[in-house]
């Protein structure tokens, strides 16, 4: 088997944004993928940042073709009918001044194609099968091991792996980085479908935060709400989250429980709700937070869902995924256009810049939980600027390092997360 410079395992955003950022380099990678696009996958909602990323690999009109909703922002729903809306906004490159802007609600399936469809028109080699196993020579990977369609074992070699599985975490389950580490929102459950005629936001000429594409989040309590994302004029993703014991004790199956949360969740939530006849399967999902350590060494690379989920609130999966695949296509190309000899630091910048982004988004979605008024009153008052910067994605760099509010952030949560792990070794010491 020939050698390439560069083999992606994931066909998904991660994988197809890597490709596509490698091809504009010159660089002809091997995607490969174990599943036939189209297919289903939940986190339809794409931040401004994403959207920008998508203009910039020429994906817009193709994106207009398929009439996704746009939208214009993000509005939070608290109990009590008072929400929050945070408008997406774009910093300007002469001014740095905040301007308005828009981005898209995908339907994954044909979104994810749309990516996949673009990086192998464009010269990517493209391989569907299964990846077995990392091949490792002494301390360093040097390819994988696959399983064509007719069950045939090939070695394929590389230059560098890159491991673009999303939630399976390929490499993470092969022993090759650290081991996968539980995250703060493993105990929650997520339900979710598509429902048609739900009551959308009528738009307006002078208020965005009208316009019908827009994504709508509804809390009951910490840990307990539900999404609302337009996929199109009449039909819309919703989900709940909720505590996984909580969903045990209700005990009912699936549908029912999806379809009584709806209806009993938050009252503006309610409101909208025209029929519960799902047009989509009802799936779960469970233990989807986690955190993969010293995801990159010799010969390898892990992009996205592959390293690290925090938790689906805010919409942050697609974006995290393609900026990062862009910022490790900059550290691929620089090792291999380097004469010296891989070691473990040679994407050590690329993993702490990926870390950067990664705990900005832990501390955004905790900050709202642990303390969700000061989070109402940031959104809304004096830090407005700054909430809109993280919301929209700019989380790392001097971006984030100069945003004060995600700084406070910073300080009220490890203050918190002080307590409570204080709290958790007194219980063990009195135990």
């Amino acid at each position: 088997m020939k050698k390439r410079p560069v083999i992606i395992i994931g066909g998904g955003p991660a994988g197809s944004a890597t490709a596509l950022h490698l091809l504009r380099s010159g660089v002809q990678p091997l995607i490969i993928e174990r599943e036939s696009f189209p297919r289903f996958h939940i986190g339809e909602s794409l931040s401004g940042e994403c959207g920008a990323d998508l203009r910039g690999l020429g994906l817009e009109e193709e994106l207009l073709r398929q009439k996704y909703p746009i939208k214009h922002g993000v509005k939070v729903f608290n109990p009590h009918g008072v929400p929050f809306w945070v408008e997406v906004k774009k910093r300007c490159p002469e001014t740095n001044a905040l301007i308005p802007t828009w981005t898209w609600s995908v339907v994954r399936s044909s979104f994810d194609r749309i990516l996949l469809d673009a990086a192998r028109n464009r010269g990517v080699e493209y391989m569907e099968c299964d990846a077995v196993a990392p091949i490792k020579e002494d301390d360093r990977i040097t390819g994988v091991q696959i399983r064509t369609a007719k069950g045939a074992l090939e070695d394929h070699r590389c230059e560098v792996l890159v491991d673009c599985s999303g939630q399976a975490t390929f490499l993470a389950n092969r022993g090759i980085t650290g081991k996968k580490i539980k995250g703060s929102y493993v105990s929650q459950v997520a339900v979710f479908s598509q429902l048609t005629d739900m009551v959308l936001d009528p738009g307006s000429d002078t208020d965005t935060s009208l316009a019908p594409g827009n994504s709508l989040i509804f809390y009951k309590q910490k840990d307990h709400w539900a999404w609302m994302i337009p996929l199109s004029d009449t039909i819309t993703s919703i989900g709940v989250v909720v505590p996984a014991p909580y969903f045990k004790e209700r005990k009912l199956d699936k549908v029912d429980f999806l379809r009584d949360e709806i209806l009993t969740l938050n009252p503006d939530l309610t409101r909208r709700v025209t029929n519960t006849s799902f047009v989509e399967e009802v799936r779960t999902i469970s233990s989807y937070s986690y955190t993969v350590p010293n995801f990159t060494g010799k010969g390898f690379v892990c992009v996205g869902d592959a390293h690290h989920f925090t938790d689906p609130i805010f919409s942050f999966g697609v974006f995290l995924s393609m900026k990062e695949a862009e910022f490790a296509v900059e550290a691929i190309l620089k090792h291999l256009g380097a004469e010296k000899e891989v070691n473990e630091k040679s994407f050590a910048a690329y993993e702490a810049l990926a870390t950067q982004g990664q705990d900005a988004v832990r501390d955004l979605i905790d900050c709202f939980w642990e303390y969700p008024l000061v989070f109402t009153r940031m959104a809304g008052g004096k830090a407005q600027d700054d909430i809109t910067d993280l919301f929209a994605g700019r989380l790392y760099g001097e971006s984030v390092e100069n945003n004060a509010s995600r700084a406070a952030m910073r300080r009220l949560i490890e203050t918190r997360r002080a307590e409570k792990q204080n709290a958790t070794e007194l219980a063990v010491s009195l135990s």
